[in-house]
């Protein structure tokens, strides 16, 4: 077992042909998004070179069934036929409003969460934070889906590595704009203690990751690293040159994890993060 390198994507809010622009959705500039995924795909598969993409959710704005369902299928073209190494998805609360669940894992050639796959030795957790969704924007995770993590949480010994579309952690976000003050409450887990309890109490967690919160995040504590991933399409407040972040992680067995924040407008590293 070596090191493993992923890189995230998450909030890319794809759904051209609306108008949004009396609501905060007017900080997505649509138009821009299939050029800057086109960057996105040429950067990870000529430059990064990782072993995994995950993609952490709200890959969309929903709308209707019809327009989420040829949007969906939009984004799986756009990256997923186009890149070199494996992409799974995670959903998030934008994505199966008017698409069931099980259909989004068909349209992505996804399997339906939660799942688990090891690759390269790694063991990759992928649960759904939307079990039940909550006003919308919230989530939980349904006692059988816990009890379900609880038993791949301890049924080897394998390094583990945690994906979902929700944060675990409360943070402090009233000067994050892109987030109406409304939602503050629901932006991560309704039981995300429960959750923490049973990665941090299992065998070997290295980290877990998500999106949803529309900024970037790194914490540790003595059991794990968290890292929330920033929103790829967010142009605040211009609304035009949406910077395309995203998140490259380098993990070695012994818990190392290094992570950077990636823009592609401009193209740089904006941060850069080791839990040790």
């Amino acid at each position: 077992m070596g090191d493993m390198k992923i890189v995230f994507i998450s909030d890319i809010h794809f759904s051209p042909g609306q108008d949004w622009s009396q609501c905060i959705w007017k900080y997505t500039p649509n138009e821009e998004l299939p050029g800057l995924l086109d960057c996105f795909v040429d950067i990870v598969n000529l430059e990064l070179k990782p072993d995994m993409i995950v993609e952490l959710g709200d890959r969309i704005i929903d709308v209707d069934e019809t327009r989420d369902i040829d949007n969906t299928r939009s984004i799986h073209r756009m990256l997923d036929e186009r890149i070199a190494c494996p992409v799974f998805h995670v959903d998030g609360n934008h994505d199966f409003v008017h698409v069931g669940k099980q259909k989004l894992a068909k349209l992505l050639h996804n399997p339906i969460l939660p799942f688990v796959r090891v690759f390269k030795g790694y063991k990759c957790i992928f649960f759904d934070s939307l079990d039940p969704m909550l006003a919308g924007v919230g989530g939980s995770v349904s006692d059988e889906q816990l009890a379900w993590l609880e038993h791949e949480m301890n049924n080897d010994d394998l390094p583990k590595m945690v994906f979902s579309h929700h944060p675990l952690n409360h943070h402090e976000i009233h000067r994050n704009f892109l987030i109406p003050q409304e939602t503050v409450p629901l932006m991560k887990l309704s039981n995300s203690k429960e959750v923490i309890s049973i990665l941090e109490n299992g065998k070997n967690l290295l980290f877990h990751a998500a999106g949803h919160m529309h900024w970037w995040s790194f914490r540790v504590s003595p059991k794990g690293t968290y890292l929330v991933n920033p929103p790829f399409s967010a142009a605040h407040p211009e609304r035009t040159n949406a910077p395309g972040w995203f998140m490259e992680v380098d993990v070695r067995p012994d818990g190392k994890v290094d992570a950077k924040v990636h823009s592609i407008v401009p193209r740089r590293v904006v941060g850069d993060f080791t839990n040790r």
